[in-house]
């Protein structure tokens, strides 16, 4: 374009400018002939012309028209072209033109088949360019028409509007404008070079920017012609466009992708050999290199070829980097629609070619797809895909080829392979979550010949692999518009997974497939050796059903094996919800049908009598049954399902009646009646729900149930268990809903000839079983979520009349029971067993030393007013008109507030029996008022052994492994006082007769001779005692009393013993000690004691005299001693008189001598002492006269030293009157009487 109007400016200006000096008045003339010389084409002006010479020149030409195309139109018309120019420059040879106007031109190229321009053909213009200025030139209204005879096309380049200016015509040129090409619009600028000199090759660097796209695209390049062929080769760089925001950016947005590139473009070819395109940071950009050809010669084509590395879109777009960025809804199907949409905004080029693109990997938010080869050539209205290949996320590998179709309808037609190695993260990136039945899978993916299209998806020659199944065959669905969709599939395989079907499915729909199924018209046959669904495992499976304008057709279905279950069906169904008919089977066969049974419990809607169901599914063991289908009927319709066969060898008869199944307006309306019987009656409580043990009942059994339920009310309840000697009975209204099962109220009736062997198979166990135990009892009994009420409960057992009311709370813990209960007798000693099991030896009858056992009452909290006409108490006897709180929780059973009549008297008090880790402990407080003390002890001659009032208060506790070490473990005290107490048989004024009747024994008194005196006197009468108390302790199973004493008349009782409560013996003693007044001998009591040992209901008597057989025999002693003291008493005083004088004389005699004896040994003492005192003195003086004569010896010395100093001086004789002294006498005898052994 830009050379087309540098030669039509060229030839105008210079057709303008010879008029002016040359010849003026052939103007116009002149004009056509330079202008044709110097464009070489013919130029005619068909309009007015208009020119002025002042004040500057100027011109105006109408409809100037350049050449003439091969059908005649020329190859330029311009509507109007005008110009003004400077005079004064013109004067020196420069032509300054500074304005031109040109209006509408209209070019048109023409390509021959031979690549070159119809224009350039002949054309030999001659201008002197370089004197020629042009400093401002609008072009308005322009087009460009552009035709290629290669190939036939046309182009149109519409609206042009440009600015130009040059320093001369062959340069340097700049100007701005726009353009629309072929619908395109764009905004351009351009800056050239100057021209050659040759006028063949010009520098030409143009920017355009489409509207249509944010980007600019530069081009500097050489604009050539040669040969005819024009060519403008060079570089070129385009980048995306930021949009402009006014606010202040937080920080610098990244850059836009960069391409550069050398770009080839000639008349034949558009080429560009290389390019290169940056993406991200400049710093560190993503780069993708190739190539693009596109040639429009005689067989068009292109080529586009692209080679990069791995795109990270979130680095390059500083988008999100998270997981959260993505989009959790969209499916496969979603995604697949959005890349349709996207491939489709692509122009698919409408010359031959091929695309080619490999990328290692694109990873955008949290996709990563990757090793991606694309090879495609446009087709028409779409795209021939030689193949495509990529690696989604989940190890996923995608494999196609074929044909797209993009235009009017999108359609593939080829062939698709898609396999995964991990599908769980195939599914993670589709949907942001992983089914459970995908994440188990390891594999999954298919292959087929493939036909999709909105409205169609076939799969022909399918093979589908998920995990380790292997299907093969062919699926299709049809939605055409209007119509409901249908789907056809016949596979067939080792194995089907309907979970990870459908979970798979979901992942391309976006939708749950299995709800999308629903709405389909199926037709369809599986076959395979395993299918799962919903977590179950059947075998064997083979089914052909269809599904279609309300029409269900069971052609066949079997199932080898589904949790120990075989099954078959078959049957057709057709209609709406509100009127729906046609019939059906289906068969049942298992040998243990517990496992599928715990199936339909795990994946049917909650409901208790499943889990009951699943709990005792071992009781239908062996089942046979068969299930006869029926819908429709009067009215709505219904259902009507008949079962009969086999179960456990129980037969099975069953009619369930739906009449509102279809019914959306109506209730759960229904009527079952079934019955089961078995020659084993414990088989029918254990298909009942219960968990029978292993015994026999008693003879074959019949179970009867009948339900009637109403619209959203309890069902009318008939239920009944009969056997020749038990029948049960109950009917009522009882809610069978999930919520609130069971609830309601019903009259029960139980009848048995004996109940026990169904206690037993029910693992109840009573007390004293075994013996038998006929039952008669009725009561209503109402049933809620929070209470078991039993009321107006009546009837015997075993011949006791009982009555009464019960509630348990069904909310509290250990499921406690309260109420009131009446018997007409109760047994203390069954209640015992209750607890601690067996309490005798059955042998012996004493006391069981078997170690307890786990207790009867267990852990079941109870709380019963009870009141009995009589209480067995054992050893207490009969307790009349009985009442107490009886409490048994946790192996424990009390009785509080105890109260009753004994003996006539008042006995009330508590009891607590307790069984804990094979431990018995047992406390009793006891408190008898006014009881009759005859009743109590044994009888003698038919007359009571005591009378009296008996008040007592009794402490007990005890504890012990077994029965025995328990009785022999009781402890603990308390006391008896008794009012009017008399003792009989004993004779308190026995004494009297006693000494009497001794008096006249004649001998010796022993305990032979008075037995018969003192037995016949004391084994008489009565002995009233009054009030007394005996305190009394308890140990070792004992009761003792000790050190009990009591006043009757002259005589004091007194008593001691042990009564052993375990052995029932008795082993006490009591004293009678009479008062013997003026009788009474030193060393004798009067006591009598009678022993009692042996059975307490008559124990032996031993009647033990010997202290009044001692006092009787001292008292005839004392007699005799009295009268031979009173013959002796004179002789004995004499002998007292004579024995007294001969001690006194003794005595004299005796006093004499010790006094002389004592007057010399004074005498020798005072002697002694006188000795010893000379003795000292003697020595005293002594060493005085050493002491002295030590002094005279050191003054000696002294004095013969001093002598020795001096002159000696004449010896002296002292006097010596002193040294003779008296000599002694000559008999040799001391004149000293002091000195011993000397005699004067």
């Amino acid at each position: 374009m830009l050379a087309l109007g540098g030669l039509v400016v060229a030839a105008l200006f210079a057709a303008l400018l010879v008029p002016f000096f040359v010849d003026w008045s052939s103007f116009r003339v002149a004009f056509e002939d330079q202008a044709s010389r110097l464009l070489g084409k013919k130029v005619a002006v068909h309009g007015s012309v208009d020119a002025r010479i002042l004040p500057f020149p100027s011109v105006t030409l109408h409809d100037v028209r350049v050449g003439q195309d091969v059908d005649g139109q020329p190859l330029v018309q311009v509507a109007q072209f005008s110009m003004d120019m400077e005079l004064a420059p013109f004067l020196s040879g420069e032509a300054r033109i500074f304005d031109m106007r040109i209006d509408k031109p209209k070019v048109r190229f023409r390509i021959l088949k031979d690549g070159t321009f119809e224009w350039l053909r002949g054309s030999r213009p001659t201008i002197a360019a370089r004197s020629v200025i042009l400093e401002d030139v609008h072009i308005m209204g322009g087009e460009i028409e552009i035709i290629d005879d290669r190939n036939g096309q046309v182009r149109h380049m519409t609206g042009l509007s440009t600015d130009l200016s040059a320093g001369t015509l062959a340069g340097p040129w700049r100007g701005e404008g726009n353009a629309v090409l072929d619908g395109q619009e764009a905004r351009f600028s351009l800056t050239s070079g100057e021209a050659a000199a040759e006028g063949r090759q010009i520098p030409l660097r143009l920017r355009v920017w489409p509207d249509a796209h944010p980007v600019v695209v530069d081009f500097d390049g050489e604009l050539a012609a040669v040969d005819n062929k024009p060519s403008y080769n060079g570089k070129f760089n385009l980048a995306f466009l930021q949009e402009e925001d006014e606010s202040e950016p937080v920080k610098a947005p990244p850059p836009g992708p960069r391409v550069s590139g050398d770009f080839e473009l000639t008349g034949e070819r558009a080429r560009i050999p290389q390019y290169r395109v940056e993406v991200g940071p400049k710093e560190n950009p993503y780069i993708v290199t190739g190539e693009a050809t596109l040639d429009t010669g005689p067989k068009p084509e292109f080529l586009l070829t692209a080679d990069g590395q791995q795109i990270d879109v979130n680095r390059l777009s500083d988008g999100p980097q998270a997981k959260t960025g993505r989009n959790p809804a969209a499916s496969a199907q979603r995604r697949l629609n959005a890349f349709v949409q996207m491939v489709a905004s692509i122009p698919i080029p409408q010359v031959p070619g091929r695309v080619n693109l490999k990328l290692p990997a694109i990873v955008f938010n949290d996709t990563t797809i990757r090793d991606i080869h694309l090879d495609v050539r446009p087709a028409g209205r779409g795209w021939a895909v030689d193949n495509v290949t990529a690696t989604l996320p989940g190890r996923t590998q995608l494999e196609a080829k074929g044909n797209l179709n993009l235009a009017n309808r999108t359609a593939f037609v080829g062939d698709m392979l898609v396999a995964s190695t991990q599908p769980s993260g195939l599914a993670d990136w589709l949907s942001g979550s992983v089914d459970p039945a995908i994440r188990q899978l390891k594999n999954a993916g298919f292959s087929a010949k493939v036909n999709l299209t909105p409205e169609l998806q076939r799969f022909e020659a399918l093979e589908l692999g998920i995990g380790p199944a292997t299907l093969k065959g062919r699926l299709e669905r049809q939605s055409p518009n209007g119509q409901a969709p249908s789907l056809s599939m016949a596979l067939a395989g080792n194995e089907i997974d309907i979970d990870a079907m459908r979970a798979l499915a979901s992942l391309v729909t976006g939708d749950d497939a299995g709800q999308d199924v629903l709405d389909h018209r199926v037709a369809a046959s599986l076959k395979a050796d395993r299918l799962t669904a919903l977590g179950v495992v059947a075998t064997k499976v083979d089914t052909a059903f269809s599904v279609a304008e309300g029409v269900l057709s069971l052609e066949r279905l079997t199932v080898g094996d589904i949790e120990g279950a075989t099954l078959s069906a078959k049957g057709m169904f057709e209609g709406s919800l509100v009127s729906y008919g046609g019939t059906g089977s289906v068969s049942f066969r298992s040998p243990d049908p517990t496992s599928f049974i715990t199936m339909l419990r795990d994946r049917l809607p909650h409901h208790p009598l499943l889990d009951r169901l699943a709990r005792n599914g071992s009781w239908y063991a062996d089942s046979d049954l068969i299930a006869d289908i029926s819908l429709g009927g009067s009215g709505l319709g219904g259902a009507n399902i008949k079962l009969r066969g086999k179960a456990n060898g129980s037969t099975v008869d069953a009619d369930l009646k739906l009449p509102g199944i279809f019914d959306l307006t109506a209730g759960n309306a229904m009527t079952l009646s079934a019955s089961l019987a078995n020659p084993k009656a414990t088989v029918l409580l254990g298909q009942a729900g219960l968990d029978p043990l292993p015994f026999d009942g008693d003879g074959a059994g019949r179970l009867a149930l009948t339900l009637q339920q109403k619209e959203q009310q309890a069902a009318t309840t008939e239920l009944s268990f009969t056997t020749p000697k038990t029948s049960l009975l109950m009917a009522g209204d009882v809610n069978i809903q999930n919520s609130g099962f069971g609830e309601g109220r019903a009259r029960v009736s139980l009848k048995s000839a004996d109940i026990e062997p169904y206690l037993l198979v029910t693992g109840v166990s009573l007390p004293q079983f075994g013996s038998g135990l006929p039952v008669d009892l009725a009561a209503d009994v109402e049933l809620s979520a929070d209470v078991v009420k039993v009321s107006g409960l009546s009837g015997d057992l075993a011949g006791n009349t009982v009555g009464g009311s019960l509630s348990a709370d069904r909310r509290a813990p250990g499921l406690p029971v309260t109420g009131d209960m009446s018997v007409d007798a109760i047994d203390l000693a069954w209640m015992g067993e209750a607890v601690f099991g067996p309490m005798e030896n059955g042998v012996t009858g004493a006391p069981s030393k078997t170690p307890f056992a786990t207790p009867l009452i267990g852990s079941t909290d109870v709380g019963i007013n009870l009141s009995a006409k009589t209480l067995r108490a054992d050893a207490l006897g009969t307790i009349t008109g009985f009442s107490g709180r009886v409490n048994g929780k946790a192996g424990g059973l009390t009785i509080d507030n105890a109260s009753g009549t004994w003996q006539g008297g008042k006995l009330s008090g508590r009891l607590m029996m307790s069984n804990g880790d094979a431990t018995g402990i047992v406390q009793a407080k006891l408190q008898v008022e006014n009881a009759d003390l005859a009743p109590l002890v044994w009888q003698k001659g038919g007359t009571p052994v005591a009378t009296g009032k008996l008040d007592s208060t009794v402490s007990i506790e005890a504890t012990g492994k077994s029965m025995d070490e328990l009785m022999h473990g009781v402890s603990g005290s308390g006391e008896m006082r008794l009012k009017d107490f008399e003792i009989a048989g004993i004779n308190p004024d026995a004494l009297a007769p006693i000494l009497a009747g001794a008096d006249k024994l004649q001998g010796e008194v022993n305990e032979a001779v008075v037995r018969p005196i003192v037995t016949t006197e004391v084994l008489k009468g009565t002995t009233r005692l009054g009030s007394v108390t005996i305190p009394m302790t308890i140990t070792g199973g004992a009761a003792r009393v000790q050190n009990f004493t009591a006043t009757a008349g002259p005589a004091q009782v007194s008593a001691e013993g042990v009564l052993d409560f375990v052995d029932g013996r008795i082993d006490a003693g009591l004293s009678i000690r009479y008062d013997a007044g003026e009788e009474a001998v030193a060393g004798g009591e009067p006591t009598v004691t009678l022993g009692y040992s042996g059975s307490l209901e008559q124990p032996d008597r031993r009647i033990d005299m010997a202290a009044m057989a001692n006092f009787l025999s001292l008292r005839a002693f004392e007699q005799e001693r009295r009268r031979v003291e009173t013959l002796q008493a004179s002789v004995l005083e004499k002998q007292r008189l004579r024995r007294e004088v001969a001690l006194y004389t003794f005595r004299g005699v005796e006093r004499e001598a010790a006094r002389v004896k004592a007057e010399a040994e004074e005498r020798a003492r005072q002697e002694a002492a006188e000795a010893e005192r000379r003795s000292q003195e003697a020595e005293r003086q002594e060493a005085a006269r050493r002491a002295e004569a030590a002094r005279l010896q050191q003054e000696r010395q002294r004095e013969i030293q001093r002598q020795n100093q001096q002159p000696s001086a004449p010896f002296t004789m002292p006097p010596a009157g002193d040294l003779f002294q008296e000599q002694p006498s000559g008999t040799g005898r001391s004149s000293n009487p002091s000195l011993p052994g000397v005699q004067p």
